[in-house]
């Protein structure tokens, strides 16, 4: 991953930013505007199951929290991508968590595993039957990035800005 930035967190956890690039690089991460005490979470099975029940959360949450009409369906469709990712390429039935925190203008998604490996964002082309989440993700979320923990494994998160709905 050239061109991606890094930088340890008060955890010691690693966090890389590696999508949302503008003309000049990678976006910062905000955190400072997405409080952690105001989030929300959930914790899954590592099963294929997981995915469906996950979407259904963050959807079912977003509106709660008033996030409707085609940002919710964006929502629905980054966070099942990263579901699917983690119960696919994390360790069989070992848990992952879910998390979202929002504001008025963002809302940020994160899915957490015990796999170190970070995803790829790979181009495939139209044939090709899988392999396209990560470039969703990156095409759609205003930013995204990847916190690996010290233990090995990691967070995914993905951010979108309310506005551009």
């Amino acid at each position: 991953m050239t061109g991606d930035r890094a930088r340890r967190t008060s955890s010691g956890s690693t966090l890389r930013l590696v999508g949302g690039a503008g003309p000049d690089g990678p976006d910062e991460p905000q955190d400072a505007d997405l409080p952690e005490d105001d989030a929300d979470s959930l914790v899954l099975p590592g099963q294929r199951q997981s995915v469906a029940v996950g979407r259904h959360w963050v959807v079912s949450t977003a509106a709660a929290r008033g996030i409707t009409g085609m940002a919710n369906q964006v929502l629905e469709l980054l966070s099942s991508e990263l579901l699917a990712n983690a119960v696919l390429h994390g360790p069989q039935g070992v848990a992952i968590g879910v998390q979202m925190r929002h504001t008025e203008t963002a809302v940020r998604v994160s899915v957490s595993d015990a796999s170190a490996t970070n995803p790829v964002v790979m181009h495939n082309g139209p044939s090709a039957p899988n392999g396209r989440g990560m470039a969703i993700v990156e095409a759609m979320s205003s930013r995204w990035g990847v916190e690996e923990h010290a233990d090995g494994g990691k967070t995914v998160w993905y951010e979108l800005e309310l506005d551009e709905f």
